[in-house]
């Protein structure tokens, strides 16, 4: 099983964090959102796509690049790390898969380090985030976006 997972990680690489926890688990390729341009997505069975949570929504580079290769894509899943780890912030990109017709596998959220704006006056919150817990259960998510998956290819079969 082939696995690409699409990184938009800016300030203090708390998503790359995720994401390499993740690839550690299943195998997979990671690739920042910059590096992301040339990759042939019909060739993976599985694209996971990572941000940064920035005044409250996914990167928009990210977002934009989902639209621009959204033909592309079958099995997908999402991740985010914020000050706050709520999953809700990935409502808006989940709806916008589903919408498309998207096999979305997955959504998981954790919290970051975070010092952007009004955060730096007090030293940043979430410090220490990712943690190693927060990396474990990255990789558990992982393993379940992975089961769903191989579910999903039984049951068709």
């Amino acid at each position: 099983m082939k696995i690409l997972i699409i990184v938009n990680s800016k300030h203090k690489n708390n998503t790359l964090k995720i994401a390499e926890a993740m690839a550690e688990t299943a195998g997979a390729d990671v690739r920042s959102i910059d590096d992301a341009g040339n990759a042939d997505l019909m060739q993976y069975d599985i694209v996971g796509f990572g941000s940064g949570i920035y005044g409250g929504k996914v990167g928009k580079k990210l977002f934009g690049y989902i639209a621009e290769h959204i033909k592309d894509l079958s099995n997908v899943f999402i991740f985010t790390t914020s000050a706050k780890g709520k999953i809700s912030y990935n409502a808006e990109l989940e709806a916008y898969l589903n919408s498309n017709c998207k096999n979305v596998l997955g959504s998981f959220a954790s919290k970051g380090f975070c010092k952007w704006f009004i955060f730096a006056l007090v030293g940043g919150v979430s410090k220490g985030h990712p943690d190693d817990a927060d990396l474990d259960e990255a990789r558990a998510f992982m393993n379940k976006v992975i089961e769903k998956h191989n579910s999903c290819i039984s049951k068709n079969n």
